[in-house]
């Protein structure tokens, strides 16, 4: 009962006035910086780098198996596919670069960052980045497919290159925007100094030159901008999406609205995915930057959580990709099995004997026009 009376204590502070002092924002106790501690036990920090050493390998693994279906696959070069591309692209940059520093910042460098400023600000940048990336890459795809449905002739005529150039603005902006803003926001705090919040990693917000009002108001204004408007965007267009495909009656083909209804599939999916992921962790930094006297432990394991929440729906959207389409799947599985035998002969080891060397050796010099004698120690023709 006192749990529940402290949960529902700190979520009526959620939108707690942005003039709040910062002398109120933060506990009266803070951490000294202890080395190699962490909210987390040792067996608890042992846990999360397991969990997320999983999500990191399967996220790797089908992103990049989805980038080469569609790069290596000719009839895979699709413009829609094109969206699939830069957001598979997206969740592999996260995977790859975010998540190990990630863990680190909340297990073993929570308290004690040793990895330097340009790895801190790395974090973040790759993170919000790809974050924004995500968001925008979802309500544009949503609108793509509208646009597929209502005006098919209109979608056939848009050049790829357009749409290419289009991807590239919308990684641009979110480099911008995301990275590079929101890498001025934080920093790793001095050691001993009592510089870090009793919720709060080392590599956090800065609290100095009144940081933590600065990033409130900046990150209220990007979250509107780049995630809330993205989800109004998702939510129109998949409205008007439905009323085209099953209240709206125009002559189609069977094969045609079949296309179609597997096009609102697959929008569904990577929707559910992408609200699966941020939702959670939009809610915690708006948590977390708003509400005061907070219990370190429950901040700590709230933003775990949702830390999750956002690596498994990258995990999920390869699983999404395949499932809405056939020939996704049918690349997938040509490169799964071109992998297999890519390994299969890196494990074969032949070892030759000095026979079958010295008779290739023969065959080589004889195409140079050389000699080889196969008693001397250095009977091989380097290739």
């Amino acid at each position: 009962m006192a749990t529940r009376n402290t949960f529902f204590n700190y979520t009526s502070h959620w939108f707690l006035d942005s003039t709040t002092p910062l002398s109120e924002f933060f506990d009266q106790t803070t951490y000294f910086v202890h080395a190699g501690t962490s909210p987390a036990s040792y067996y608890e920090q042992i846990a999360i780098a397991t969990l997320i050493a999983i999500f990191g390998i399967w996220s790797t693994f089908g992103n990049l198996v989805t980038i080469l279906a569609i790069a290596l696959h000719r009839g895979m070069r699709t413009k829609c596919n094109l969206f699939i591309l830069s957001l598979a692209l997206s969740d592999l940059i996260s995977g790859v670069v975010a998540s190990p520093l990630w863990l680190y910042r909340r297990t073993w460098g929570f308290y004690d960052w040793e990895w330097g400023e340009f790895l801190c600000k790395l974090f973040w940048f790759t993170d919000e980045s790809t974050s924004y990336s995500t968001a925008l890459h979802i309500a544009s795809f949503a609108v793509w497919r509208l646009i597929g449905v209502k005006w098919p002739l209109r979608f056939e005529a848009m050049k790829r290159k357009k749409l290419a150039i289009w991807l590239l603005t919308l990684w641009l902006v979110s480099i911008i925007f995301g990275g590079f803003v929101f890498s001025y926001f934080y920093e790793v705090a001095k050691k001993g100094a009592q510089e870090v919040s009793s919720s709060w990693p080392m590599c956090s917000i800065r609290l100095s030159n009144n940081g933590v009002a600065e990033h409130r108001i900046y990150y209220t204004f990007s979250q509107i901008t780049f995630l809330w408007f993205p989800l109004f965007v998702l939510f129109v267009s998949s409205l008007l999406l439905v009323k085209e495909l099953y209240f709206t009656e125009v002559a189609k083909s069977a094969t045609r609205r079949k296309k179609e209804k597997k096009i609102a599939f697959q929008l569904a999916l990577i929707s559910t995915s992408f609200l699966i992921g941020y939702i959670p962790m939009s809610s915690y930094v708006m948590w977390t930057t708003r509400v005061a006297h907070k219990d370190p432990l429950f901040d700590y394991w709230f933003h775990v959580g949702a830390y999750f929440c956002l690596r498994f729906s990258e995990c999920l959207n390869p699983v999404m990709y395949n499932l809405a389409s056939t020939k996704m799947r049918e690349a997938s599985k040509d490169v799964l099995w071109t992998l297999r035998s890519v390994v299969h002969a890196v494990n074969l080891q032949i070892k030759f004997t000095n026979n079958t060397k010295c008779k290739l050796s023969r065959f080589v010099g004889v195409l140079r026009h050389r000699h080889v004698n196969c008693r001397s120690n250095a009977f091989l023709v380097r290739f």
